[in-house]
């Protein structure tokens, strides 16, 4: 397979901020090399080649990919030589791909995946004899849960929840996008909004029509992006793609360091830590129940007609 041409900037230019602290500047650096700037908070962007942006987007879509992996084996799944990938390294100003890999690791390293997570649950809880109870008070999940809750609590900026609800309450259309384990949010967000406002959109794959979708928006609209670690590629694809047309984004994450949040204009963040395998959702629909009881209370009687011509119609068509 012929070498992957990746450009590194000219001799004469200013020295590059590279390589990349983060996962959140990489992806940043790589959406500006994406829309064809040439510097990057001041400075020259390594000129990369189309197939090394995609494969830098996959990587920071499934970070996993390249923290648990060799360099060999990332290849092989990707279909690119060895020595692609470390020139693509190098082109960024890492020292090989162990260094490369190290800041996949570094961000992985807060966050368990499922199975492991999984396996951790069954090994720390002990069976309970049928002769015992176990109230929730005790229980682990319950612990970790509230602990998120009340996390997602200290940590949330009034200021720029109402940033977000004005955010809403301005926008032309709102299109609602979380897809995977995301989906059930998005889902519940983006029905309950339509209660209160026009203009409200799902964004789901079930009929093969998502990112085109985006191609209505401009900078009078808004898109809410939901995307816990990892990030759904599918929900990444349409943040940036929104981005790109200056829509502003309201992101719900439990990762302020994601690529989500590097995109968005407001972000809201749901800690989803604790023994439970998958990623626990209860901070994340606290911030959106937050989200609908704030813009509702901003709405004033106006939320009331709608919710009541809603309701009317619900009773009449005796759908519930």
């Amino acid at each position: 397979m012929p070498p992957l041409p990746v450009e590194s900037p000219n001799d004469d230019q200013p020295a590059s901020p590279l390589p990349p602290s983060d996962l959140s500047t990489l992806a940043r650096l790589v959406e500006a090399a994406r829309r064809g700037d040439r510097r990057f908070r001041g400075m020259p962007i390594p000129k990369l080649s189309a197939r090394a942006m995609t494969l830098l987007e996959s990587f920071l879509a499934q970070p996993h990919q390249v923290g648990l992996n060799s360099i060999s084996a990332l290849a092989d799944d990707h279909g690119v030589n060895a020595s692609t990938l470390t020139r693509l390294c190098k082109a960024l100003h890492f020292e090989g791909y162990k260094s490369f890999q190290g800041l996949f690791r570094e961000d992985l390293a807060d966050s368990s995946f499922y199975s492991s997570r999984a396996q951790r649950l069954i090994g720390d809880i002990e069976p309970t004899p049928a002769s015992e109870s176990v109230t929730a008070s005790d229980d682990p999940l319950y612990l970790a849960e509230r602990d998120n809750i009340d996390a997602c609590l200290k940590g949330l900026d009034p200021e720029a929840l109402e940033a977000a609800c004005s955010q809403l309450l301005a926008a032309r259309r709102i299109h609602v996008v979380g897809l995977r384990a995301s989906f059930a949010a998005a889902h519940y967000l983006a029905y309950y909004l339509d209660y209160l406002r026009d203009g409200v959109e799902l964004i789901a794959s079930t009929a093969g029509v998502d990112v085109e979708r985006v191609l209505d928006l401009d900078e009078r609209d808004c898109v809410i992006a939901i995307a816990f670690r990892p990030e759904s590629r599918a929900t990444l694809a349409y943040a940036r793609a929104a981005a790109d047309q200056g829509t502003p984004i309201i992101g719900l994450t439990n990762h302020p360091r994601g690529e989500v949040p590097g995109l968005s204009n407001r972000t809201l963040v749901a800690p989803a830590s604790g023994p439970f395998f998958f990623n626990p959702m209860g901070s994340l629909f606290l911030l959106v129940e937050m989200l609908l009881s704030r813009l509702s209370t901003r709405l004033g009687q106006d939320a009331i007609k709608r919710i009541r011509r809603r309701e009317a119609l619900i009773a009449r068509r005796g759908v519930e």
